[in-house]
């Protein structure tokens, strides 16, 4: 019978999307790391103020003051394409080789790299923020597990009506179909929206490190390379905190703004076609 048929499509769906949502929302509780609290370095901070934005901007900040990236006239160019860690990498491959305009696109994917969620994630385990990678997969989940629902009470209301017209089981068909329905509600019983980015423990860890910036005590020059300055290593501090728009503007213009003027310059694909 047809209308058995559109039954077992809206059970299946509404219920398959109900689960996939409950382990997704699962997922989010990451097991605290055991042992002492680690301190946080430059990208921890960046990220409990920015998320993965930030920590790009504040991974270009330290190549541009290290003289291995250059900004110049809203254009980026990496100078030394070797990194120094993996969000250096990604940086190198996002932007690729030549000079680039338009890198508040690149800027966008640099966000969601590997590299930069696997920081997020270090801090999830600290129970600093909610897992990156894991949360856009809950997002996902979401999503799909309401229009399930939408899709199985339209199939659900589609065979009522071919029951209906061939005299078949109407109240039967109905009451499957309403099963089918609050059987993917009854995945999400018990849940609630869970916001993205610092959690309450990690915004209180971003205000100790942002009052250490502001009096001077937090220089994070463990976490530079060789040549760097007292006085570079505050203004990464300030970038990791605040962004780029007071200590850099000049990366924070290339990075947030397009630029639609000038002499057009090539902005293909970086390293790896990104």
């Amino acid at each position: 019978m047809v209308w058995w048929v559109l039954l077992g499509v809206a059970c299946g769906s509404a219920w398959g999307a109900g689960a996939w949502f409950r382990w997704a929302y699962g997922r989010l509780d990451v097991p605290v790391v055991a042992g002492r609290r680690e301190r946080l370095g430059l990208y921890d901070v960046a990220f409990l103020s920015g998320e993965g934005e930030r920590v790009a901007e504040t991974a270009m900040a330290v190549m541009l003051l290290e003289g291995r990236l250059s900004v110049q006239d809203k254009v980026v160019t990496v100078l030394d394409p070797v990194p120094r860690d993996a969000v250096e990498a990604a940086v190198v491959r996002v932007v690729g080789p030549g000079p680039r305009r338009r890198m508040w696109r690149r800027l966008s994917r640099l966000g969601r790299c590997p590299a930069i969620d696997a920081v997020g994630d270090r801090l999830a385990g600290l129970e600093l923020v909610v897992s990156p990678s894991r949360y856009r997969v809950y997002e996902a989940a979401d999503a799909a597990s309401l229009m399930a629902r939408v899709v199985s009470a339209v199939l659900g209301l589609v065979a009522v009506g071919f029951a209906l017209a061939r005299h078949g089981p109407v109240l039967v068909v109905l009451g499957v179909a309403v099963a089918a329905v609050g059987g993917g509600e009854l995945f999400r019983w018990g849940t609630y929206w869970l916001p993205k980015g610092a959690t309450q423990r990690g915004r209180a860890a971003l205000a100790k490190y942002e009052r250490r910036c502001r009096r001077g005590e937090w220089v994070p020059s463990a976490d530079g390379g060789p040549g760097r300055g007292e006085a570079d290593a505050v203004v990464l501090c300030e970038v990791a905190c605040w962004g780029l728009r007071e200590r850099l503007p000049a990366l924070w213009e290339a990075v947030r703004l397009p630029a639609y003027s000038g002499s057009p310059i090539g902005d293909g694909p970086g390293l790896g076609g990104v």
